[in-house]
């Protein structure tokens, strides 16, 4: 049976991230409708994913991204269709008796699912399934249909601990027994650095050793701002920054002993604090979007995204036994969201 995923962002988001991995493990012959030069377009051939083009349904008027699809589904003919934003979801609509596919949609907007009339008209009249990132997306335009939570999923192949990668990195990092917490993640304010920065402040204040390592790239926050209130907090000699991509992620993760995910906002999809769990690390979350879903206390602990918060949570897990909670979080991952796991219910769900 053919199957068409429908990746239409510009960016390399945890939805699209999600959305490729779905299109890796469903059985048939699948296909991706990706924007050219996208971050979808390359992790579908990564994958060995057959890919189409569509047009960028943002840029113009709708009508050359509608039959841009339009054609895709005359070549291509699935029996399938999955999409993960409202345009190509309304396309898909309008086109659905014509190709006569069942249409399904992957919720995971930071702002929820709209509740609108438009919107529950279309997904009660052309939506077969609809699948969930959390429990925070239901609503009444897709409570009646059904549903299927995907929190997240990470690839145990490449995400796992590394005991020469975490050697490596701390000796980079010039880290010897001190605990090396981590932070991943764009520089944004949505993640949270700044909130990281002032709690580790408070905990170096009460007189704890620690270091610190945050990796990430420019977005909407300059690395010099940062930086400036590292030196303000008396910091510098705590806290390394990464700040540019590196092949060696895996490394890192494994060469922290917890990760932190101290974010503000967004976190609908759960793909960092995976990562972490993955290479055998205990987590420190904030409780914004999926995280609070994921995370228990036997593996991690969630805290409100303020400073003070973070930082008992931070000054809790010094006497937490973090070899055990890594092992548990590393059991966690592999039982409930490997791609072995996405695998099964994801097949299940869309037949």
């Amino acid at each position: 049976m053919r199957k068409l995923v429908v990746l239409d962002e510009r960016w390399d988001s945890a939805l699209t991230d999600l959305g490729v991995k779905i299109a890796s493990v469903l059985k048939g012959e699948v296909a991706c409708a990706v924007l050219k030069d996208s971050p979808a377009e390359k992790k579908c051939k990564e994958r060995g994913i057959k890919t189409f083009y569509i047009k960028d349904p943002r840029k113009g008027l709708p009508l050359a991204p509608f039959f841009s699809l339009k054609r895709v589904l005359e070549t291509f003919r699935p029996r399938v269709v999955l999409t993960v934003r409202g345009d190509e979801m309304l396309f898909s609509a309008l086109l659905k008796k014509r190709f006569l596919f069942r249409l399904y949609r992957l919720h995971g907007e930071a702002k929820g699912v709209k509740d609108s009339l438009p919107n529950r008209l279309l997904h009660e009249r052309f939506v077969d399934g609809v699948i969930l990132s959390s429990l925070k997306l239901v609503n009444p335009v897709v409570r009646k249909l059904p549903k299927l939570f995907v929190r997240g999923a990470v690839d145990t192949r490449v995400f796992r601990f590394s005991e020469e990668g975490r050697k490596k990195v701390r000796r980079e990092l010039k880290v010897g027994d001190e605990l090396l917490f981590g932070v991943v993640g764009r520089l944004d304010p949505v993640k949270g650095h700044e909130v990281f920065l002032k709690a580790l402040s408070l905990l170096k204040r009460k007189g704890l050793k620690f270091k610190a390592v945050i990796v990430g790239e420019e977005k909407n926050v300059k690395l010099g701002k940062l930086l400036e209130l590292s030196r303000e907090l008396s910091l510098s000699k705590e806290v390394t920054f990464i700040p540019e991509r590196r092949e060696d992620i895996a490394d890192i993760m494994s060469a922290v002993d917890v990760g932190v995910v101290p974010s503000v906002g967004s976190e609908m999809i759960a793909r960092v604090p995976l990562e972490f769990m993955a290479c055998r690390r205990p987590v420190v979350v904030s409780n914004v979007g999926v995280l609070p879903e994921i995370v228990r206390e036997d593996f991690g602990l969630v805290v409100s995204p303020t400073p003070p918060s973070l930082a008992e949570g931070l000054e809790t897990i010094f006497k937490k036994d973090l070899n055990r909670m890594g092992s548990l979080a590393e059991e966690e991952v592999r039982e409930k969201y490997s791609l072995d796991s996405l695998r099964s219910s994801v097949n299940s769900f869309i037949l």
